[in-house]
């Protein structure tokens, strides 16, 4: 009946985990790092992974796994996330067994119930990134060696051997908790022949990995040779061990730090008295070498390399969720009860670790709503560039032409100006995806230097930093027609044909004589035959995105326009025509005596 009783509360705690990674898993927008996950999961097969990996900083296991995932779930947003998710909850349910291995039942529930509810490791699981399966990793390599411990069958050498050599194929992060494990070995294996079983097995697991060290000591030159992509570490400081804490403790850090301390000991409970028992101890002292290993040398590290992130830090949460359960289970049913209580209403009402990152998604789709046939996208954003290619495939197509000036950078170094500018001379129109209002000294010359000027400009806001999708096109001295003496028509773009149904794109370009005192809107309209309206789009210019009152005089502007033809639309010729007018008194500008210009002839067939 316990036991049942144990299955039902694992049952809901793992129900209550998915629950809680599963919302709002599509909420944010990829970031560049997931990006990257996609880019470099793309390749055909293991062998085109494995090369492309060997060329990065990463370890290939996770990558490849991803790539077959990937194959049968698709690769919607969801999708690629739902991958983490479901690793991560392995790990909630495997932190059950380490709890229980080390300490008993009720600390493995506790343990599972700590990490369900974990900020940090929910953040990590609704990404595109191989920190779920390092978790999961770390707990099972955790678990097979506390068994081998316990019991030194077959079975638990093989299970330790295997978990190890693929958290290292996993991440190579994993390496500080197979040193903790060999620490542990040498401070508390006894007798010395099983130290020396200890040691074989971890020789077993480096033997593992050899294969693949020539390749690490090659990224590792790499990374500290070019560190371009690796500049995202944190200073040591007090701000950053606080952000740290934050994460892993929640912001409950008091109640979590005592219970962390009370788990270094066992309580015992005598009618009303209680004592503190500190056998057996290699328990405690495992997961204290763990987390003071982790942390430690992080915080070394980073005094001279680029290494401390908070998302590292989830390699230690494993450790600090079965000590802090081993915490609780030391205290009194009642209060133990309570306090479980407590930190299960405070995991599910606040969120302690949850990073925002730039909305690619937005940013690109402003360029997607107003984009037309193959115009290139050009992309200076430095690695977010990873993540626009994946949203520029979705909402536009895998045929768009996009250019990485980052890589330019990299791949033509000081030929980089001269591709780019021959690049531009073949080009009539193209968007250009901007972080920030920095001037661009290294190539706004060129743009302008081949007659482009900037006709739209859509921000997407982060932090109070703007990310841009521009629109330039080549400047035009050509007029079609005036609308007062105030907008100036200077090219269109009308199709000729359309079927009853289909919505068609009218794309204009317009001029300011002089910077308008009001928001002007424009109206593109379908003429039957008979002269009565058929269809008709009115709006602000590039829906609101480029208010007239903001034209400065003569500056080329980008304006586009969707018109839903009805479904019952009569087959025949259609006139085009376009109006511009103040919504206040909805006064068409008058042109040549009339009041709308005609644009074409549509076949409706």
């Amino acid at each position: 009946m316990l036991h049942f009783r144990r299955l039902i509360l694992l049952v809901m705690i793992l129900l209550l985990g998915w629950a809680l990674r599963t919302h709002n898993a599509e909420s944010r927008s990829l970031w560049s790092d997931e990006g990257w996950t996609l880019l470099l999961s793309a390749g055909p097969g293991v062998d085109d992974i494995t090369r492309t990996l060997a060329a990065d900083q990463h370890p290939p296991l996770f990558f490849i796994l991803f790539r077959g995932w990937r194959n049968i779930a698709g690769d919607s947003e969801f999708a690629t996330r739902y991958f983490s998710i479901l690793i991560s909850m392995i790990a909630v349910a495997g932190l059950y067994q380490l709890g229980r291995e080390l300490f008993n039942s009720e600390v493995g529930i506790i343990a599972a119930l700590l990490l369900a509810l974990a900020d940090l490791h929910i953040d990590l699981a609704q990404e595109v990134r191989h920190y779920s399966a390092l978790t999961t990793l770390v707990v099972f390599s955790s678990l097979f060696y506390v068994r081998w411990w316990r019991r030194a069958s077959r079975t638990n050498r093989v299970g330790y051997v295997l978990s190890s050599i693929l958290l290292l194929y996993t991440h190579y992060l994993g390496g500080f908790v197979l040193f903790a494990q060999l620490i542990h070995m040498l401070a508390a294996a006894r007798p010395v022949r099983r130290l020396f079983e200890g040691l074989f097995l971890f020789g077993a697991i480096c033997l593992g990995f050899l294969p693949w060290l020539p390749v690490v000591l090659d990224q590792n030159r790499l990374r500290w040779l070019n560190p371009l992509y690796y500049q995202n570490s944190l200073p040591n400081n007090l701000e950053t061990y606080r952000a740290v804490r934050t994460a892993l403790l929640g912001n409950y850090f008091v109640l979590m730090a005592g219970l962390l301390l009370l788990g270094m000991v066992y309580v015992v409970y005598q009618q009303d008295r209680f004592r503190f028992r500190l056998r057996p101890f290699w328990p405690m002292l495992y997961l204290v070498i763990w987390i003071g290993l982790m942390v430690g040398m992080t915080v070394y590290i980073n005094e001279n390399r680029q290494f401390l992130t908070v998302r590292n830090f989830v390699l230690v949460i494993p450790a600090i969720m079965v000590l802090a359960a081993h915490g609780l289970s030391n205290l009194q049913r009642t209060t133990r009860l309570f306090l479980t209580a407590v930190i299960l209403v405070i995991g599910l009402t606040t969120v302690d670790a949850r990073r925002q990152y730039p909305n690619w998604r937005a940013v690109t789709r402003n360029v997607t709503n107003y984009h037309l046939d193959d115009e290139p996208i050009l992309m200076d954003i430095w690695v977010g560039d990873f993540a626009v290619r994946y949203y520029i495939d979705h909402q536009m197509g895998e045929d768009i032409p996009r250019v990485s000036l980052r890589e330019w950078r990299d791949q033509y170094k000081e030929f980089f100006r001269p591709t780019l500018l021959g690049y531009l001379q073949q080009l009539d129109a193209f968007w250009l995806i901007y972080w920030g209002d920095d001037p661009m000294d290294e190539y706004g010359d060129l743009i302008q230097q081949e007659g482009f000027q900037r006709t739209a400009a859509l921000a997407v806001d982060h932090f109070g930093t703007p990310l841009y999708s521009y629109r330039y096109d080549r400047l035009t001295d050509s007029t079609v027609v005036m609308f007062g003496d105030l907008f100036a028509l200077r090219k269109f773009a009308v199709p000729t044909a359309a079927s009853p149904g289909e919505t068609i794109t009218v794309t204009l370009w317009w001029t300011a004589e002089r910077t308008p005192p009001l928001d002007y809107s424009v109206s593109v309209f379908l003429i039957k035959p008979d002269g009565s309206l058929a269809a008709q789009h009115d709006g602000p210019p590039l829906a609101g995105a480029s208010p007239t009152s903001t034209w400065e005089p003569d500056a080329l502007k980008y304006d586009l326009h969707h018109i839903k033809l009805p479904a019952d639309l009569v087959p025949g010729d259609y006139t085009l025509a376009v109006k511009m007018y103040w919504y206040g008194d909805q006064k068409p500008l008058p042109v040549d005596d009339q009041e709308h210009a005609v644009l074409g002839t549509l076949q409706v067939k």
